[in-house]
């Protein structure tokens, strides 16, 4: 087994070699993205990414399958910047710049680097963060990989997304017990259908729910999986939560009641056996793409040269304007994503006028009650006490709407995502069959997929009541009064408190949510017009290509068809020999 492993990783290096050789005679380089699956083969790293929608406790896992927090919770990956876990005898944590530098911190200072809020937008420039760690999971050569642009964004980079997918070997990904699978979830499989050969389905959340429930979501979400297309032999249903808890205070008992050692042993014994055969078909199955994004530039430079001057311009005159429709639909949808913005901000100040006036009347009646329970106790204790009671109210009742709201919010940016996703999507399809019609040539151009991860900017406060200068005129003016009017005060004192504290906790929610929304949308835009620029670039550069090479000799475009030809035919017989590979493997 090991020998048939070593031999079939010998052919796939040569044949990687053998395209980049070819590429070399071509223009002078190699290609980066082939360059980098070969050494991935030759170290034999192997990439587990935890993928996960908005608040299916991604993080949370990958600190219990660690068993320590190492990762901040608080993680916001706008930057989108990858933290690799890998195997070591000591703790260890490296940063690496864009700027190719690098610099080793305390796992204490990860936050600063790898954060939104220890890092806005990047500005300290980092292109990834490497962390070392003595567990038994990454022993064996795995590399557990956190993907801010993959599955734990708040809007995250696609064209970042779609890169790392060349590095993508296996994934473990998260749902949760207390919703089906979603349509964005789906979106997200489909993006990774052809660019790994496991993944680890889990259900995690499984802390509030019986055996029955558990069994039923389990079932659900199987068949759902099954009518994509992909085999699931099992869901580990856990709570990542419990799991982590266990692992910090050494409980084996709470960790065995959390499942994550069912689904550890599957890991592990996944790695001792399939790993050799994953890897081997990653890297035939990047090999191949990469190979066949080439063989489409070199078509379209191909016809640059072969048509007729007047078919030429044509041509780079119809695919201008493709280009403008496209940039002019991207702009519209953008116009209409800021509409979407004012629409969700006005459903939150909606629902807060809502909460705002039954909180208050909650509270107040709270209030009476405990007013109504303590009887006996004198002006100044009860004053104290309410005001305490008001505090504990507050943060029971922001608490339950802030988990409402959470839902509210993602919920409807999520329906928004899917139609305006679903229609760029639709455009680009449209864009892409016309281009492939004009020039005669397959293109490849990857999805738009957003997924809405979590962020924890929402927030209120709560004070101790009024100021101390305050309470000592009003403490020296009830020492004068009947101790029945002093508590009559007090009680007609913490309810008008209690509008007070409710609408101004309202206010800085409002703030918060309508930040949040506004930066969210303004992302999303933004994803929206950057979306097959990458495919645009390609198809340009092979059409300078061959306009520059027009220009010379008639001879100069004979030889350098007569290479182009060479060249592909030879990365055709590339593919023909993944193929071939991917046939024996399997």
């Amino acid at each position: 087994m090991l020998e048939e492993f070593i031999n079939h990783k010998s052919d796939i290096l040569d044949i990687i070699t053998g395209t980049n050789s070819l590429l070399g005679e071509s223009d002078g380089t190699g290609n980066e993205r082939l360059l980098a699956v070969k050494e991935q083969l030759i170290s034999n790293h192997f990439n587990l990414v935890v993928l996960g929608q908005f608040k299916r406790g991604k993080t949370t896992l990958i600190n219990s399958l660690v068993g320590n927090e190492i990762l901040p919770s608080s993680v916001v990956p706008l930057t989108s910047i990858v933290t690799i876990l890998k195997f070591g005898n000591k703790v260890r944590c490296d940063i690496f710049m864009n700027d190719g530098t690098e610099k080793s911190i305390q796992i204490e200072e990860l936050h600063d680097y790898v954060t939104e809020s220890g890092n806005p937008k990047n500005v300290r420039g980092v292109k990834c963060a490497s962390i070392e760690y003595p567990i038994p999971l990454l022993e064996k050569g795995m590399q557990l990989v956190d993907t801010p642009g993959i599955g734990s964004t708040f809007l995250h980079n696609t064209e970042t997304t779609y890169e790392f997918l060349d590095h993508l070997d296996a994934a473990v990904f998260l749902m949760s017990a207390d919703v089906p699978i979603s349509q964005v979830e789906k979106e997200l499989l489909e993006t990774i259908k052809s660019s790994t050969q496991k993944i680890f389905f889990v259900l995690n959340k499984v802390d509030n729910l019986t055996a029955e429930e558990i069994t039923e979501m389990s079932v659900h979400n199987t068949n759902v999986l099954r009518e994509m297309g992909f085999t699931v032999q099992e869901i580990w249903p856990i709570s990542a939560r419990k799991a982590l808890k266990a692992k910090t205070s050494n409980d084996e008992e709470l960790l065995l009641e959390s499942g994550l050692s069912n689904m550890e042993n599957a890991i592990g014994e996944f790695l001792s056996t399939e790993k050799g055969r994953i890897v081997l078909n990653t890297a035939i199955s990047k090999t191949k793409r990469i190979t066949l994004q080439i063989l489409s530039q070199i078509a379209i430079e191909t016809k640059t040269l072969t048509d007729s001057e007047e078919v030429l311009e044509n041509k780079i005159g119809t695919f201008h304007k493709l280009n403008t429709n496209l940039k002019k639909d991207k702009e519209d949808i953008a116009y209409l994503i800021k509409g979407e913005t004012v629409k969700l901000n006005k459903k939150v100040e909606d629902i807060l006028q809502g909460f705002d006036d039954t909180e208050t009347a909650r509270i107040r009646e709270c209030l009476n009650s405990f007013y109504e329970e303590n009887q006996n106790a004198n002006p100044t204790t009860l004053r104290e006490d309410m005001q305490k009671a008001i505090k504990a109210e507050i943060v029971k009742g922001f608490d339950l709407f802030k988990e409402d709201i959470e839902v509210v919010i993602s919920d409807s940016i999520q329906e928004t995502f899917n139609r305006y996703t679903k229609r760029s999507n639709d455009i680009m399809q449209e864009f892409k069959t016309a281009a492939e019609q004009l020039f005669e040539v397959p293109m490849q151009q990857s999805d738009l997929s957003i997924d809405l991860a979590e962020d924890k900017r929402f927030f209120y406060m709560v004070q101790d009541g009024t100021s101390m200068t305050e309470e000592d005129v009003k403490s020296i003016l009830r020492t004068f009064m009947p101790k029945s009017i002093s508590r009559k005060m007090i009680l007609k004192e913490m309810i008008d408190l209690v509008a007070s504290e409710v609408g101004r906790n309202c206010g800085r929610t409002r703030s918060s949510l309508a930040s949040r929304i506004g930066s969210t949308f303004k992302q999303y835009s933004k994803e929206i017009s950057s979306l097959g620029n990458e495919l645009i670039e390609n198809i340009e550069q092979a059409m300078q290509k061959g306009k520059d090479i027009r220009r010379d000799s008639a001879e100069s475009i004979k030889s350098e068809l007569t290479s182009l030809s060479n060249t592909s035919g030879k990365l055709e017989e590339n593919v023909k020999k993944v193929e071939g590979l991917w046939d024996e493997i399997n």
